[in-house]
């Protein structure tokens, strides 16, 4: 299962970086990052990504080509079926050599529909309008795709097995909190993502890693009914009980499967979770369904204020499960530090790009104790001491 490269190193606000991504490694960097490269109409992305200039995009490009992740999510990213945001950041943006980092690029990425902008077809926020504007829409946004969502990796994608959960209603979730305050129709209906729910395996080697991708609605903008901090609590609660074979029964994909991971799958859980374990708005115990999740790991992570505003709410979690975890840190530089102007001033995002160092380990083969797909689906179809080969 080994694999191995040669890694040449720069300094970046003090930390040593991978200068040259290579083509396998034994550390493999994961992070997701929020970069706010979205738009306030359709297409708008599109435009402006199709040439240099674009400051945002020049900042936070200089940024992930210094921290230099093999697996990189991408939060409020705008989504268009022609994939020519994303062409257009790759092609210009992180590929093109521009007197920063080092470009860097990334032969394998997955980017798919969101829920944001699209209607509902009812009147979510009693205007009398139904399936008019932001607020009547399955997930807040100007026009479908907006905060969407996008997936780098070095490694190759395992597309056919490829799990989305955009279409999966909130009502068939038991026991949630719900969607308070919809008309009962609506409220069977509505969906729980307010932008998706994505399980994207990757190949690394001969093991398979289960990237599971999500982008919870923040839990503030509403009222008394607290819509949006019980939506926040059930998309985090979504994962929970997706990498829990014994609760995970009830879920089903956008292809009709059901089911969840098995207890001997390899996972990282990222995206910004809009959701802070000590602050914030969030309902209390939301965030820490994954952190005190018998299946992940938290040693070592970066638990340290990832966006502006001085809130933790971007996370990348690894499970106990096939990984070694050997570092972890958000990218903040300080004043004076190189690096320092990416994250400040106009047009920076207001995330800081989290990232993890982990090493493969193996798997035990299910025949060591009971079965690896009990309550679960294995969408990529092999058993556990084939994932870890």
């Amino acid at each position: 299962m080994s694999v191995t490269r040669t890694i040449v190193f720069s300094m970046y606000a003090g930390m040593l970086i991978p200068s040259s991504p290579g083509e396998s490694a034994d550390t493999i960097r994961i992070a997701t990052f929020n970069v706010a490269l979205h738009g306030e109409r359709a297409g708008e992305m599109a435009r402006k990504l199709t040439a240099p200039g674009h400051v945002r995009a020049e900042k936070v490009a200089h940024i992930i080509r210094a921290v230099r992740p093999d697996i990189l999510l991408l939060n409020e990213f705008d989504y268009d079926a022609g994939g020519r945001v994303l062409d257009g950041f790759r092609r210009h943006y992180l590929e093109a050599p521009d007197g920063g980092p080092p470009p860097i690029t990334y032969p394998h990425a997955f980017t798919a529909a969101v829920n944001t902008g699209v209607p509902s077809g009812f009147d979510l926020n009693g205007d009398g309008r139904r399936g008019e504007g932001a607020k009547d829409a399955f997930g807040y946004g100007l026009y479908p795709g907006q905060y969407g969502m996008a997936l780098l990796s070095r490694f190759p994608i395992e597309r056919e097995h490829v799990r989305t959960f955009r279409r999966f209603r909130w009502a068939d979730m038991p026991g949630a909190l719900g969607p308070a305050a919809l008309p009962e129709q609506a409220a069977s209906r509505f969906r729980l993502s307010s932008k998706s729910h994505w399980d994207v395996p990757v190949r690394i080697g001969g093991a398979t890693a289960h990237l599971l991708c999500a982008h919870p609605v923040p839990p503030v903008f509403d009222g008394p009914e607290d819509f949006n901090g019980r939506r926040n609590h059930d998309e985090i609660r979504f994962w929970a009980d997706y990498i829990g074979p014994a609760r995970s029964a009830y879920i089903r994909d956008d292809a009709g499967v059901r089911g969840g991971l098995p207890e001997d799958a390899r996972f990282v859980i990222l995206g910004d979770y809009n959701a802070d374990p000590d602050h914030g708005q969030s309902r209390p115990g939301a965030i820490e369904q994954l952190l005190e999740h018998p299946r992940i790991s938290t040693g070592k992570q970066p638990a340290d204020k990832t966006a502006a505003w001085g809130l933790r709410v971007d996370y990348v979690l690894p499970s106990k499960t096939g990984w070694r975890v050997k570092a972890g840190r958000v990218f903040r530089p300080s004043n004076g530090e190189e690096g320092r102007a990416w994250i400040t001033g106009p047009h920076a995002s207001d995330h800081y790009l989290v990232w993890i160092d982990l090493e493969l380990k193996p798997i035990a083969p299910p025949s060591s104790r009971s079965s690896g797909r009990r309550g679960g689906v294995d969408r990529a179809g092999r058993s556990g001491a084939d994932r870890a080969r």
